[in-house]
């Protein structure tokens, strides 16, 4: 219906940030000029915005741009939301979590991160005394792009001890995995690149390769084997890289074989081809450390591994590292020296001494266990209470769970109602590019109690009848 043309028309010019809060969109005579519309049509189009709570009307004075992630209007949205465009809904969700997420009063069973419980309180305390010791000596001037001397010498040496070959000189210290991932989209790929990318992903709830409106090609895990025969669907003087996550994917928890990172590596070789590797929850393994990495297999510097502290010591730390060859890491540390002028010194410093003084590997294996215990308290929960209703794998490390419920429950709703009526906070799968009836569920973040309590709760809503 042409009202609900227009409604999504201004639906997408909010989400995306065109038309921001506050601000006064254009007169009813206007947009019915634009859309050759009558005003009624317009007026309608304007109640159900109002109802859902993007837009707001003063009598007398126009229509403006509401807070449209407030709460109290999500139940108002979901109905609607099935007929909004795959793009704009996972951007809203994606808005709303990361609103909520900072809200302590939620119960966050879905956090891609670690509980208070789990960090390394007594560990960084002791780094930034052993930091403040020769604090003085320090300069603190703008630095290089490249990051503490120290920190990537040791980086270095322990990505050797994994099998990949490099020097401080292919190390660059970033704020994090998606800072690398942003720093290679602006800076080596060129914007004609076509992405081929895992799915699900949490790389596609960032938008991080739309910024130079990129085009990405997803390859279901299911069917990673074949991804050979999809990339060379492209025609070959297209120039094509291939984003990864070999090792515990967030959200599926799933990891790829030794063969197929080899055959990986093996086809950049040959069609000369370059594979960004995030590798983030490598450390976070449980029976077994994971199968090498592709940058350890990669002999034509065509893999570029990056990795991040951010889920083994804390996202507040804001340090993680990008390994490539010499010509590549002095591209991105110049880009850097334009953007920002590099990652707090600090930070860098204090992570550098958590890793010269043994307390980082210290403590990632008692993290290991502790995040193993909690999986297998989710686990026995899921078994005895989700059987019928739901399916999932067992994850070998990271921080997931991933659900795929039954196609008779409706996951849309599910997420609106815990979040209106119980003040808990799922991720949906459909922000991860799954187009199943899924959930991504976290055992880092909250305790036992929670995750039991929360648990119980997405049970009794998915099984009541409404979702179905």
């Amino acid at each position: 219906m042409k009202y609900k043309e227009i409604a999504s028309y201004i639906r997408d010019k909010v989400i995306s940030g065109d038309w921001f809060y506050g601000m006064r969109i254009p007169s009813h005579r206007t947009l019915a000029n634009q859309f050759n519309v009558n005003r009624v049509t317009i007026i309608k189009s304007i109640e159900l915005l109002e109802s859902e709570g993007f837009i707001y009307t003063k009598k007398g004075s126009g229509t403006y741009v509401n807070d449209y992630l407030n709460e109290d209007y999500i139940l108002n949205k979901w109905s609607e939301m099935m007929e909004w465009s795959f793009r704009m809904r996972s951007q809203y969700t994606v808005q709303l979590i990361n609103k909520i997420e900072a809200d302590p009063s939620y119960i966050h069973i879905s956090k891609g991160e670690l509980g208070k419980d789990l960090l390394p309180h007594l560990e960084l305390k002791n780094a930034m005394t052993r930091v403040s010791n020769y604090i003085g000596e320090l300069s603190f001037g703008y630095n290089n792009g490249y990051g503490y001397s120290k920190l990537r010498e040791l980086i270095a040496k322990r990505l050797n001890n994994e099998g990949i070959n490099i020097t401080k000189d292919n190390v660059l210290v970033t704020s994090g995995a998606l800072h690398a991932i942003q720093l290679l989209v602006t800076g080596f790929l060129s914007q004609n690149t076509v992405i081929f990318s895992n799915t699900p992903s949490y790389i596609n709830s960032t938008h991080v390769f739309d910024y130079f409106n990129m085009k990405k090609v997803s390859i279901s895990y299911s069917e990673l084997s074949d991804f050979q025969n999809i990339i060379n669907k492209l025609p070959s003087h297209r120039e094509k890289a291939l984003y990864i996550e070999p090792s515990f994917n967030n959200p599926t928890g799933q990891s790829i074989s030794e063969k197929m990172r080899e055959d990986m590596v093996n086809y950049s070789k040959v069609h000369n081809m370059p594979i960004i590797e995030d590798d983030i929850y490598r450390d976070i393994w449980f029976e077994e450390k994971p199968t090498r990495s592709l940058k350890s297999l990669d002999t034509t510097h065509n893999v570029i591994h990056i990795s991040s502290f951010s889920k083994s010591i804390a996202p507040a730390i804001r340090i993680g590292w990008a390994i490539a060859s010499e010509k590549v890491i002095e591209q991105l540390a110049d880009i850097r020296m334009q953007i920002d002028y590099g990652s707090s010194i600090l930070s860098q410093m204090v992570v550098y001494e958590l890793l010269e003084s043994g307390d980082y590997d210290r403590h990632v294996s008692n993290l290991r266990n502790a995040l193993k215990e909690k999986r297998d308290y989710m686990l026995n929960i899921l078994n005895e209470d989700f059987s019928n209703i739901a399916q999932w794998d067992i994850p070998k490390g990271g921080f997931f769970i991933w659900i795929n419920f039954n196609e008779n429950i409706d996951v849309k709703k599910l997420f609106s109602e815990l979040i209106d009526k119980e003040k808990i906070l799922i991720n949906p799968g459909f922000i991860y590019g799954s187009d199943t009836n899924t959930i991504r569920l976290s055992y880092a973040f909250e305790d036992k109690a929670n995750i039991k309590y929360a648990l119980t709760k997405i049970y009794q809503y998915a099984c009541y009848t409404e979702f179905k």
